[in-house]
């Protein structure tokens, strides 16, 4: 070993230089990029320095420039035969990304090379905590450290805009951490202080972020996650772990206060949480990673009880299991985050609610996933409505027709509207149709059918994106009535709220709420509600439907603008139509809504007659239908 350390320092010039030589060859070879170290040596006994660094990409902008570094080599480190420092001093380093139209100077070291690939996994039996433990040494061996950063400076700039990290000095002295950030975005600039004490020992880590001067602009960089926007007024993040333990224990407590973020798949406004606290206790074995009791999410008043793992053995599961104990109802509604559920702003409750979620997915058998949730109420009364009155439907309303975030026309639904149609008055074909293919519990579930959910999320994940919704006819309608078509996660959560304020509490009866479906749904281009329907096909009242162009009419629900592409030039329907008129026929025989005689005389063709016959087009000029035989039955049953 002696004679080993005396060579090293012997020959540490020349080791030095030929690390530096490799280090060019690979980012030649590799990156098609220059990497320039102007000078590199030893100064001392253990004094490493390295100054006028830059990395230049053949096609683009320099991405690295660095002027000086310093570095104390750990002897301890250097004995077990192991690279380490003791002391760190950057200064003055850039990061330089850089895009202009279409070329960068970035990707190329972000894109996995071919070679890299290894079909073999060296992860394979390495149980979790290992993993674990690995990354987190090398995270404490980081803040055994002292570091010092004089003008660090990281920028993303492209042909309109420039957005900047910047930090003028950064000091740790291997305990105490402390370093003033400048961030520049498209909104504005922020100066923040951050503070914190790390104690690698024992693997305790203390941060705190606070923005001290600008007002809350978004943060820089997040936009380039597909319109991310991200900014906040303070965090705080304790996190310890003990990987001296083959199970090792998780602790950790993180703050933010008025975080706000906006992204087109959250919400179309801002969101803001003025206070949210997560509580973690859990930790990490060979096989899984679980959070423990006193694992709590504090969304403002609303103390959300977790319960997680992640599991890779006998097989790879998921679990998530969500409470929140009895709790005042109006507490919940406080809660709410605002640009997430405006339909309730200024909505008052009074009783108790309480709610759990039990969910699990095999990863490999996601079929044989559980998904159980339910919101209980006790002394549950609707005090004020908010923003929107959900009673209103019981009785006549103006309804605004909705192509995506386009109004396209405003009717009355009810008494007054010579094309409205009431529940009696259309035919029992149509209902029985439209039930069968969109919702055939309605009248028997309390708005939710969890055997869908259960279905929909099995076939996403299966399919890698969304292809099937869970929706109930109490969801189509809360969602054209009260809410925008944004398909956005605080739609669907604001949906199944009110589905639930409705359902639970008989607010609307199902009738009604059938009956103003079928008078306020799209059936075609700009025809809304039975009423037009039955005369715009068929040139016919609601009442004198026959079954089979209740059939029709049930299929186009989905796909309303699509009805042209399901008949020839001469207005017959298409051969593959008859899979989805067997399909319902059988189903209606089945639920005893007709008899079977009946559904072996259906012919799978209608005759239109009203002026949807002048929308038939061609058939040299249609397009290929993507929606035809393989894709009809899902189509139908996806909602």
């Amino acid at each position: 070993m002696l004679l080993f350390f005396v060579s090293l320092i012997l020959l540490r010039q020349p080791i030095l230089d030929f690390v530096i030589h490799k280090a060019k060859d690979k980012f030649n070879e590799r990156y098609h990029a220059k990497l320039n170290i102007g000078d590199a040596g030893f100064m001392g006994f253990r004094d490493v320095y390295v100054s006028d660094v830059s990395l230049v990409p053949d096609c683009g902008d320099t991405l690295f420039q660095l002027k000086s570094l310093k570095a104390r080599i750990s002897i301890s480190k250097l004995l077990k035969m192991q690279i380490g420092f003791r002391e760190l001093i950057v200064d003055s380093a850039t990061l330089s990304l850089v895009k202009r139209d279409s070329v960068d100077n970035y990707m190329v070291f972000l894109k996995r090379k071919k070679d890299d690939s290894d079909t073999t996994d060296v992860n394979a039996g390495i149980g979790l905590n290992e993993r674990f433990s690995s990354i987190y040494e090398k995270i404490n061996d980081v803040f055994n450290e002292q570091i010092t950063v004089r003008k660090f400076k990281a920028s993303y700039r492209n042909n309109k805009t420039e957005e900047m990290v910047s930090i003028p000095e950064l000091f740790f002295d291997g305990k105490l951490f402390q370093s003033s950030v400048i961030t520049s975005s498209v909104e504005g600039v922020n100066l923040w202080l951050v503070n914190g004490n790390a104690n690698a020992s024992n693997g305790t880590y203390d941060f705190s972020v606070r923005r001290t001067r600008g007002s809350a602009f978004a943060l820089p960089f997040f936009d380039l996650v597909d319109g991310f926007k991200l900014c906040f007024d303070s965090a705080q993040v304790h996190f310890a772990a003990d990987i001296s333990e083959d199970n090792i224990p998780l602790k950790g407590k993180f703050e933010m206060s008025n975080l706000l973020v906006n992204h087109w798949r959250i919400s179309p406004n801002d969101v803001v949480i003025p206070v949210m606290v997560f509580d973690l206790n859990g930790g990490v074995n060979s096989d899984s990673v679980y959070t423990s009791e006193g694992t709590v999410f504090n969304l403002n008043k609303l103390p959300i009880k977790i319960d997680a793992s992640y599991s890779k053995s006998p097989e790879k599961k998921v679990k998530l299991n969500l409470a929140f104990s009895t709790l005042n109802a109006q507490d919940l509604f406080d809660a709410l985050p605002k640009g997430m559920f405006n339909s309730f702003n200024g909505f008052k409750a009074k009783g108790e609610l309480a709610y759990y979620l039990n969910f699990s997915i095999p990863i490999s058998h996601p079929r044989d996933l559980i998904f159980d949730s339910k919101l209980q109420s006790k002394h549950f009364g609707i005090m004020q409505y908010g923003f929107e009155n959900f009673g209103k439907i019981n009785t006549p309303f103006s309804f605004i027709a909705m192509d995506g975030d386009r109004p396209i026309r405003s009717f009355l639904v009810g008494d007054g509207n010579a094309m409205f149609t009431a529940l009696p008055d259309i035919s029992l074909y149509l209902q029985n149709c439209v039930l069968t293919s969109e919702d055939p519990s309605f009248f028997n579930h309390a708005g939710f059918v969890e055997e869908s959910f259960r279905e929909s999320i099995a076939t996403n994940f299966q399919k890698g994106r969304f292809v099937r919704g869970g929706s109930t006819l109490s969801m189509q309608l809360v969602k054209n009535v009260f809410l925008s078509r944004n398909k956005t996660i605080s739609r669907k959560l604001e949906e199944a709220l009110i589905v639930w304020l409705i359902e639970q509490n008989r607010i609307v009866t199902k009738e009604r709420m059938f009956e103003v479906y079928l008078n306020i749904i799209e059936w075609g281009p700009n025809v809304y509600g039975i009423g037009e329907a039955s005369r715009f096909y068929f040139d016919k009242y609601p009442s004198q439907l026959t079954l089979a162009e209740s059939i029709y009419l049930a299929s186009i629900i989905p796909h309303p603008k699509y009805f042209r592409y399901s008949f020839d030039e001469i207005g017959n329907l298409k051969p593959y139509m008859a899979n989805f008129y067997k399909l319902v026929s059988g189903r209606l025989v089945k639920r005893e809504k007709i008899a079977q005689v009946e559904a072996d005389s259906l012919l799978p063709n209608v005759k239109l007659s009203g002026a949807a016959l002048n929308f038939i087009l061609p058939i040299d000029s249609l397009p290929v239908d993507s929606l035809e035989l393989q894709d009809l039955e899902e189509l139908q049953l996806q909602n």
